[in-house]
C-alpha cells in the first residue's frame, strides 16, 4: 500500500513538473520577437532609431540592412532577402516594377525631401532676368522633377504624356526664354556662381550650409506633381496587410519622429502625416 502511494506521489510531482515546463514554454512563445528587415540606402537613419526602441516593446526587432545603390534594395525585397525598404519614392518604385516585373507596394508614407530653386543673383523668381541659365540635375528622373518645380514656380509650362518622365524639349512655354543647363547633381550648388539660379536637392543644399526652407527663392510643394517623389515604406504585394508592418508604419509616423525629423533637417524635409 506504502508503494502504490508513494508512486502515487512520483506522478503527482512529475505530471506538476511537466505543467510548469509547458507553462515556461508558452511564456518564451509569447514573448519571442518577430525579426523584421528593413532596406535602407546611406547612413542617414537617425529617424528610425526610436522607432526601433519603440517596436521593441512590441517585440518586433528592426534590422536595418544598408545598400550602396538604388537598386540591390529592390530587388532584395522582390527575392525575399528583406521585409522591407524605406529608401525611395512612388516613381522609383513604380520603375523597377514595370523594368522587372515587380511586385512591390507603398504600405505607407514618411516624408518629402523637397527640391528648391536657389540663386545668388536673385532673391525671388520673379526677378529671374530673361535669358538666364537654370541649372538641374542631368539625371532623368531628377531632371523631370526640376523641370516640375520651374513649372510649378511658373517660369515654363510643359505638356508630356502621363506616366512618363518630362524633359527638357517637352517645354511649351517658356516666357523668360530661360536655358536649361543639365549637370551632375553633385554640381548643381558649386553652379551658382556661374548661373542665374540652380535646383538643388535637399540634402546637397543642406550640405552646402543652406537652410532650405529659409534660402531656397522657391521650395517644391507638397501637391499631386510631387507625390511622385514622396518616400514611402514598401513591401511585396502579398505582404500588403501584414499586421506587424502595419506596426512599423505607424511607429515611423509619430509625433516624435516628426519632431526629430524638424531638428535634424532644420524644418527642410516635410513629414507627410
Amino acid at each position: 500500500m506504502k508503494k502504490i502511494k508513494r508512486l502515487s506521489s512520483i506522478v503527482i510531482l512529475a505530471a506538476a513538473v511537466v505543467g510548469l515546463a509547458a507553462c515556461g514554454n508558452d511564456s518564451a512563445e509569447e514573448t519571442e520577437s518577430t525579426l523584421v528587415k528593413i532596406g535602407v540606402v546611406g547612413d542617414s537613419n537617425e529617424v528610425w532609431a526610436p522607432v526601433i526602441e519603440h517596436l521593441k516593446e512590441e517585440n518586433i526587432e528592426i534590422e536595418l540592412v544598408k545598400f550602396t545603390d538604388y537598386t540591390q534594395p529592390n530587388e532584395a525585397l522582390e527575392n525575399g532577402d528583406i521585409q522591407l525598404n524605406a529608401f525611395q519614392g512612388y516613381i522609383l518604385m513604380d520603375d523597377f516594377n514595370a523594368s522587372n516585373d515587380g511586385h512591390l507596394v507603398a504600405i505607407g508614407e514618411t516624408v518629402l525631401n523637397p527640391i528648391g530653386l536657389y540663386s545668388d543673383k536673385y532673391s525671388s523668381v520673379e526677378e529671374i532676368a530673361d535669358g538666364v541659365e537654370v541649372a538641374i540635375a542631368n539625371d532623368p528622373v531628377n531632371a523631370a522633377r526640376g523641370l516640375l518645380l520651374l513649372q510649378s514656380a511658373g517660369l515654363i509650362k510643359l505638356e508630356y504624356e502621363e506616366g512618363t518622365n518630362p524633359a527638357a524639349e517637352d517645354i511649351v512655354e517658356n516666357p523668360k526664354n530661360l536655358k536649361i543647363l543639365e549637370m551632375e547633381a553633385a554640381q548643381t550648388a558649386r553652379s551658382l556662381t556661374d548661373v542665374g539660379a540652380s535646383v538643388i536637392n535637399v540634402f546637397m543644399a543642406l550640405d552646402a550650409g543652406f537652410i532650405p526652407k529659409d534660402d531656397a527663392i522657391f521650395i517644391e510643394p507638397v501637391n499631386e506633381e510631387s507625390k511622385p517623389y514622396y518616400n514611402i515604406i514598401v513591401a511585396r504585394e502579398d505582404d500588403k496587410d501584414n499586421e506587424v508592418y502595419k506596426k512599423i508604419v505607424d511607429a515611423y509616423r509619430t509625433d516624435e519622429s516628426k519632431k526629430l525629423i524638424d531638428e535634424l533637417y532644420k524644418g527642410s524635409v516635410l513629414p507627410l502625416w
